[in-house]
């Protein structure tokens, strides 16, 4: 709840207390009697400075006419001008002290009034200490002898605690410090406590969000396409669903499906991770929205018979399947026997060039929070 205040600050040498017969009165223009005098959260009041007063004289008239009692730092200053209303003690202290860069403490029915000052906290931020990097590599190298062709490299890199850092310093006053010790997965912080909360509620969206994973579910594929003269693969029954058992039946309905693998991975949310089979190398980073929407950055690298490359972005809904295909024509070698009149001479070597598609099917399904 946000409760009225205006402010205007003045700088303002410390000064003495008022006598209670120098104290001013107008200041105090409503009680709310029926509270308990001597309770700090209950007792509510409003009050209106329209001239500058002292800070010391103003933490006095808080606490006039109720049991409890204040000692102020004698090297306070400051002269404050503002407009509390129903508000209780410790709201109008928390209101007027923390401009000034002050502070209280209650100790039973007294209230000590400081200068602020930093504190130091650790936080546990145990993630894996190094930069990690997703690397992959197809194509022929062609600095070899007898070597020719493309040489292709995806590289995806990962600092969590490169990333925390950047983000803290953010939160820090100008007086803020901010160590990391990767070893120990410890961060020690020295600030202000309200920017201390701010940097703990931080660091705990962080590690809920990088603790996430998701299990990805692929099953690379060969499809044979029934019609020869078939280009690629007909996408119009595929673009129709995303079940992946659908899909399978789609697949099947144009071509012999032949399954190559079936890897399944354990992935950490923004952590690149490298699926590779004989022919087809596919890099995937995924990331986890908080509505349970999975966005994966795929790149799928065919190796033979020649270097073919590409870079995607997908979002799916938990659950849903994300196919990817790349088409390569298969070359087949068979012997048979070759006959002549009157007998038989020799073999022939028939070869058979067929288009055929690599399919992979690839469905993430997020992993619930330990």
């Amino acid at each position: 709840m946000l409760l009225p205040l205006t402010l205007v600050l003045a700088a303002q040498a410390p000064r003495a207390a008022l006598t209670p017969a120098q104290m001013p009165t107008l200041p105090l223009t409503q009680l709310d009697d029926r509270a308990i005098a001597g309770d700090l959260d209950t007792r509510t009041f409003s009050m209106t400075f329209g001239q500058p007063v002292p800070i010391y004289d103003v933490l006095l008239l808080l606490v006039r006419g109720t049991s409890l009692s204040v000692v102020p730092d004698p090297a306070i200053g400051g002269s404050f001008i503002g407009d509390l209303k129903n508000v209780t003690v410790r709201q109008a202290l928390g209101l007027i002290l923390q401009p000034f860069g002050l502070a209280f403490s209650v100790d039973g029915g007294v209230i000590r009034v400081f200068k602020r000052e930093p504190e130091t906290r650790l936080y546990d931020i145990s993630y894996l200490a190094a930069e990690r990097s997703g690397d992959t590599t197809t194509g022929t190298d062609p600095s070899r002898a007898g070597g020719s062709g493309a040489r292709i490299t995806t590289t995806t890199k990962t600092d969590v605690f490169a990333d925390i850092t950047k983000g803290v310093q953010t939160i820090l006053s100008a007086q803020g410090t901010f160590n990391v010790d990767r070893r120990a997965g410890l961060a020690q912080v020295r600030d202000f406590p309200e920017r201390l909360d701010r940097v703990g509620d931080y660091l705990e969206a962080v590690q809920a969000h990088v603790q996430r994973q998701v299990q990805i579910e692929a099953t690379v594929l060969e499809i044979e396409l029934n019609d020869d003269k078939a280009a690629s693969l007909d996408w119009t029954a595929l673009r129709q669903t995303r079940d992946a058992a659908k899909v399978m039946a789609a697949l099947a309905a144009q071509g012999k499906v032949t399954v190559l693998a079936s890897p399944r991975l354990a992935v950490m949310n923004n952590e690149p991770a490298i699926l590779k089979t004989e022919a087809l190398s596919i890099s995937v980073t995924p990331q986890i929205s908080a509505d349970a929407i999975v966005t994966l950055s795929l790149s799928p690298m065919l190796s033979a018979p020649q270097a073919i490359a590409s870079d995607m972005v997908a979002r799916v809904a938990d659950g849903e399947t994300i196919v990817v295909a790349v088409g390569r024509d298969r070359e087949t070698r068979e012997r048979k026997a070759g006959g002549v009149a009157g007998g038989w001479l020799g073999r022939t070597t028939v070869v058979t060039r067929k288009h055929v598609e690599l399919v992979v099917l690839l469905t993430p399904r997020i992993l619930p929070l330990p």
